[in-house]
């Protein structure tokens, strides 16, 4: 029922949920345990596709609070799914049947009363939905059934507001259609949008879910154990007037070393839009953080929103091509993105590529790093012909040596 507010309230009743429906959180966790047992044996998809698909058959009708639910009830059953799959590893211990129903139960019991409040502010946060933080704590109970220890539990569980939302705007995604009578109570961001916004949330939502995704068969991922990196650039020191016949060569000129937050550095930079500082190199060995910044800082980009971000592997992509066919095809495979962003009368205003790899590719032989310096080159032109058609405002990020009208900051720890 719409009120002044514009938004309703969306929760489980008992009128609603006595209808020929026979899915609810019970089953849902049931359903989970069984496809945690049965992940071991190789039939984790097969468990979780059918739990999922089951959920499209639920008597509902078309008033918008039942619509709403089954949008939310929907996404959380595969955020679900998809986190445990990523730690089925760490499910070793089969519980005992009788505790496992009565666990199951009381997680059903302590979530069915509560109520969802539908409005903008929903759409616009999702991870903000108080019921979240329920479903996290019934899903540490739930993981350390199988032996998980309570700090695993709570590190998987801590991942679930991500991976809801990536699945929230995957199922308006893929059906519109079927929520479309919530248009009728609430003018969504959804709604609103074109398919092109569409995607781009959708997009952008899976870069925060990749640093949220577990790493080295671990209950964590990057976002977890990441630690904010400091960096450095060299800036020349002024010559005073006791210097006025000091050798003038480059060797004789001093340097001081400026050490910064890179990420602080780094906003700044994209606050600045300086057209003669569109391209910045991130420079460090082996090791020193450079992917894994790239990562976090496109997943923190995307998540504020203030700027387009696209995140580009180098081994997915192809650096010989023009910039512009380049990027279409990496964003046509990539499967999210249905347009180029830097065609002509589909570009962004503001757009923030951050290629990962370049310098690694620079690395394998000649012919590669003639292919690397070629690249910068192109990007460097059609970075000028951006700026200077007043098209887009190109923002770059990458790792390679310093060239001409970059500026470079070194990674230290």
């Amino acid at each position: 029922m719409m009120n002044q507010e514009s938004g309703f309230s969306v929760s489980k009743p008992v009128k609603f949920w006595n209808k020929s429906i026979n899915a609810d959180f019970r089953e849902l966790f049931k359903s989970l345990g069984k496809a945690g047992i049965g992940g071991v044996l190789g039939k984790w998809e097969e468990v979780a596709k059918d739990t999922v698909e089951a959920t499209a058959a639920l008597g509902l009708t078309d008033k918008p609070e039942e619509i709403a639910w089954l949008l939310i009830y929907r996404s959380l059953t595969q955020a679900l799914f998809d986190l445990v799959e990523g730690n089925k590893e760490l499910l070793i211990e089969k519980p005992n049947t009788s505790d496992f129903e009565l666990l199951s139960n009381n997680l059903n019991q302590s979530l069915e009363s509560i109520e969802v409040r539908i409005d903008q502010d929903f759409f616009k946060y999702p991870k903000n939905l108080p019921i979240i933080k329920d479903i996290q704590i019934a899903l540490i109970d739930w993981l350390q059934y199988f032996s998980i220890n309570k700090s695993q539990a709570e590190t998987i569980s801590n991942r679930l507001p991500t991976y809801f939302i990536f699945s929230l705007r995957q199922e308006w995604s893929k059906q519109p259609q079927k929520y479309s009578y919530l248009k009728e109570e609430i003018n969504t961001p959804f709604t609103k949008a074109a398919e092109k916004e569409q995607a781009w949330q959708l997009y952008l939502a899976w870069l925060q879910k990749q640093v949220e995704e577990p790493i080295f068969d671990e209950a964590f991922g990057l976002k977890q154990i990441y630690i904010p990196l400091r960096a450095y650039y060299q800036r020349q020191i002024e010559t005073g007037k006791d210097d006025d016949f000091a050798p003038r060569g480059r060797d004789n000129q001093k340097y001081e070393q400026i050490v910064i937050n890179l990420e602080h550095e780094l906003e700044d930079w994209l606050k600045a839009n300086d057209p003669d500082d569109a391209i910045r190199v991130i420079s460090g060995g082996p090791g020193s953080g450079k992917s894994s910044f790239a990562k976090i800082f496109a997943a923190n980009q995307a998540e504020k929103g203030h700027i387009r971000v696209l995140f580009i592997p180098l081994h997915h992509f192809e650096p010989s091509d023009d910039l512009v066919d380049a990027v279409g095809k990496f964003v046509r495979d990539d499967g999210f993105l249905r347009y180029n962003p830097l065609e002509v009368d589909k570009s962004e205003a503001t757009l923030l590529i951050i290629f990962d790899g370049l310098d690694e590719l620079a690395m394998q032989g000649k012919i590669a790093t003639e292919t690397a310096q070629q690249f910068i080159r192109e990007v460097q032109k059609k970075v000028e012909r951006f700026y200077g058609r007043g098209e887009t405002r190109l923002k770059v990020l990458t790792g390679l040596k310093q060239k001409k009208k970059q500026k470079k900051v070194m990674m230290q720890r």
